[in-house]
């Protein structure tokens, strides 16, 4: 913008001379040429904006499927961990059972070598008239009908021991299906991740190309603005629907909120952001992945990207009271949803084309801006 400004500025101060009437042709089209050029360069302008705003919009794009994959990877570490749980238990089961099939086993030959040397000893007895047939009779058939019962406990064990080692078969088959959805899964968001780096990348090129004082001022603006407006929005619908919002005691809480991340401040409500503009909430560092918490319990009302603060939640506690929590990696409720404090609601990220990873976090009263330092507790942040 500087070097059109100069371009502009040099062919306007040209020298005129007003009594060469031979020149005013030449003169005349040099400024038909100035404005072709002022018209060109007005163009490359807008084409570069334009060109910086279908970037913005393949970064929100990226980001949305990097929330979701990272949302999903979640889900199926959940499940990987359920179903090796439950393979560890068939695994222990089976052990169990094999074992109980093994007693059965040297209990019924114990039986069998038993009954042979007192089948002998019956035998030479009945020889020599000291024991009665009829005796001996039953005697043998209870020996038969108990080594039948210990057999048929023999096989039950054995069949739910194959019964088992199917099971851990078929879990540990879910299992490596698991894993491997989960590698390839790692292998799309890496992928994404490339693709994303590679846009971060270009939209850098074009911003360094149309970024100054004033084109940051006005994207600030529009990112205020948009902000507002969806603020506004917000509370025009929570307002509509005031009979079924949630109630709250948060103004009771006032200085003991807990905080949503634990980690550096690196910008204040009411700190200068931009030329005219300042904080309205609060910029907290943390590494990418950390765990967001909610202030307080709340629905949500707004879930999605936003240009300026990337993928956003937003959190209705009632009585006109809103959390923002801004630049998150990934978002794990929906708008409707209930949180409780303790809820894992988004993950740290620096989403919506930022270049350090930090949270965004805003608290508004009757949707305006308040400082959350009077809100939160004190000494819940580090430095």
């Amino acid at each position: 913008m500087r070097r059109f400004i100069l371009i502009v500025g040099l062919l306007l101060s040209l020298p005129v001379s007003a009594d060469d009437a031979s020149d005013l042709a030449e003169r005349e089209a040099r400024l038909e040429a100035l404005r072709e050029r002022v018209a060109t360069l007005g163009e490359m302008l807008a084409e570069q904006r334009e060109r910086a705003g279908g970037l913005e919009a393949e970064l929100a794009r990226l980001e949305q499927r990097m929330g979701n994959e990272r949302a999903a990877l979640t889900g199926l570490d959940e499940k990987i961990q359920a179903t090796s749980k439950a393979v560890a238990q068939r695994q222990q089961a089976v052990a169990e059972q094999a074992q109980q099939a093994e007693a059965h086993q040297d209990f019924l030959a114990a039986t069998v070598r038993s009954a042979y040397r007192r089948g002998q000893a019956d035998t030479l007895k009945l020889l020599l008239g000291d024991f009665d047939p009829a005796q001996l009779q039953r005697l043998l058939v209870y020996r038969q009908r108990l080594g039948q019962a210990r057999a048929e406990q023999i096989t039950q064990a054995q069949e739910a021991v194959r019964g088992l080692k199917n099971e851990q078969a078929a879990l540990e088959q879910a299992l490596s299906e698991q894993r491997q959805v989960r590698r390839q899964r790692e292998k799309a968001l890496a992928a994404l991740q490339s693709s994303l780096a590679e846009r971060e990348d270009l939209l850098a090129e074009v911003e360094d190309q149309i970024d100054n004082d004033s084109a940051r001022l006005a994207r600030e603006k529009a990112e205020a603005e948009s902000l507002s407006s969806l603020i506004k929005s917000l509370r025009e619908r929570l307002d509509a629907t005031a009979s079924s919002r949630v109630t709250t005691d948060l103004p009771s809480a006032r200085g003991a909120l807990s905080w949503p991340l634990q980690g550096p401040l690196l910008a204040r409500y009411g700190s200068e952001r931009a030329a005219g503009l300042n904080w309205t909430g609060l910029l907290i560092g943390g590494e990418a992945g950390t765990p967001v918490y909610p202030v307080a319990a709340g629905q949500v009302v707004f879930a999605d990207w936003l240009r300026g603060l990337g993928l956003l939640l937003i959190i209705d506690h009632g009585d006109g009271y809103l959390s923002l929590y801004g630049r998150n990696q990934a978002l794990y409720f929906n708008v409707g949803d209930r949180v409780r404090r303790d809820d894992v609601i988004a993950t740290v990220g620096r989403s919506g084309g930022r270049p350090e990873t930090a949270l965004y976090f805003e608290l508004r009263a009757d949707g305006k801006p308040v400082d959350p330092l009077s809100w939160l507790s004190a000494g819940g942040h580090q430095g």
